[in-house]
């Protein structure tokens, strides 16, 4: 299986963070799930990675010309892959994988992972969408998400578009338990 981790590229974040990003690669690589993720050797991103290489799981990179030309390419990766621009990386890792996972992470991680809702919502795929709520961290977001639902912004039958966990554990077992769902027409 292969799993897309959307997260931080960010080195300044609390220990807590990192240590989740390394659990997560961890528990994929011994389950034989193979990590897609952004190409980076920096913050979360280079964590998963690592974690998943040190447990001898696969890692394909997909980044973008523009970043990998600043310097915080990956190595040491599976498969690494240098495209254009955002869109085709988005793409890619979007077509690669089997699940999505969102890690703490900032307006890169935000909008990748926003973007595999809506297309979930909008019927163009039926993977399973985890966010690893890490120490509370995306907890105003989902008051905000919530106020969204409150307001009939948001169907409340797009609530099951995703899972929301705590725990490494929990996103892990989601996603092998998962079983697609009839999504509701958006229009």
């Amino acid at each position: 299986m292969n799993i897309a981790v959307f997260c931080a590229s960010s080195n300044r974040v609390k220990g807590v963070y990192a240590e989740a990003a390394r659990k997560l690669g961890r528990e994929m690589a011994q389950r034989g799930w193979n990590l897609i993720y952004g190409g980076t050797n920096c913050g979360l991103m280079r964590e998963v990675a690592d974690a998943v290489l040190e447990q001898g799981g696969g890692v394909k990179g997909i980044i973008p010309r523009c970043i990998a030309e600043r310097g915080v390419k990956a190595e040491k990766l599976t498969d690494l892959i240098v495209v254009p621009d955002m869109k085709e990386r988005k793409y890619l890792m979007r077509k690669a994988a089997d699940a999505f996972i969102a890690l703490p992470g900032g307006w890169g991680t935000l909008e990748e992972i926003t973007e595999v809702i809506t297309l979930k919502q909008l019927g163009l795929h039926q993977k399973p969408i985890v966010f690893i709520n890490t120490d509370g961290f995306y907890d105003l977001f989902f008051d905000f998400i919530n106020k969204a639902f409150e307001e009939s912004f948001v169907s409340s039958a797009y609530k099951g578009l995703y899972k929301v966990v705590d725990e490494v554990v929990e996103a892990v077992a989601y996603i092998a338990d998962y079983k697609e769902e009839k999504m509701v027409s958006k229009y």
